[in-house]
């Protein structure tokens, strides 16, 4: 409820744009800020951490690419377990044919076999959550990144991430803006790209 009064509290405020602010003898807005000039200046932003993921190239190409290694997976695991238990069967079909001692050591190799694949399908699963931990680490910094340009932009003192907000404006939910930024940024060509060539 002290948040819920806090952002009330900072809605209530008349809002200011960025000149004004500059007349009153605020720090000059950057180049960037002179984009959202006429938007109105609130000392609070909210963001959508569920929607940039989502909606941006980057985190959509993310998304996409763990979600097509997990469907990989499952259906790899589907054909193992048909295959194993195509095996236990036919082990099972030739019990009345061996004697005990022989199919306990088959039964048992069996069983060693299914333990090792099993392991070795975890490894693969725990790499694709490795690999999505890890790209999501990567888009957090850049969305971080992005923030705090926009939040110095709008003049807010602090960010929310929309969860935690139990009352707002949708005035202030900056998660387009935040979209558009990263794709821009990822749109950029990569500074360490091999300069292009002049043909001889």
């Amino acid at each position: 409820m002290r948040l819920a009064a806090v952002l009330i509290s900072a809605l209530c405020l008349a809002p200011v744009t960025a000149q004004a602010q500059a007349q009153d003898g605020a720090t000059a807005v950057s180049p960037e800020a002179e984009k959202v000039r006429t938007k109105l200046v609130f000392p609070v932003l909210v963001f959508d951490r569920s929607r940039v993921v989502a909606q941006s190239v980057s985190g959509a190409a993310l998304e996409a690419k763990v979600e097509a290694a997990r469907t990989e997976l499952l259906e790899e695991n589907k054909r193992i377990a048909d295959e194993l238990e195509a095996e236990e069967q036919a082990l099972a079909d030739i019990r009345n044919s061996l004697n005990p001692t022989e199919f306990r050591s088959r039964a048992q190799a069996f069983d060693e076999k299914v333990v090792a694949i099993r392991v070795e399908q975890d490894h693969k699963a725990q790499a694709i959550q490795t690999q999505y931990d890890d790209g999501l680490s990567v888009l957090e910094e850049d969305m971080n990144t992005a923030l705090t340009r926009l939040a110095r932009d709008f003049g807010a003192v602090l960010v929310f991430e929309r969860g935690q907000v139990y009352l707002m404006s949708g005035a202030i939910d900056v998660s387009g803006l935040l979209i558009e930024r990263l794709d821009a940024e990822a749109a950029e060509p990569s500074s360490e790209a091999p300069a292009a060539t002049e043909p001889d």
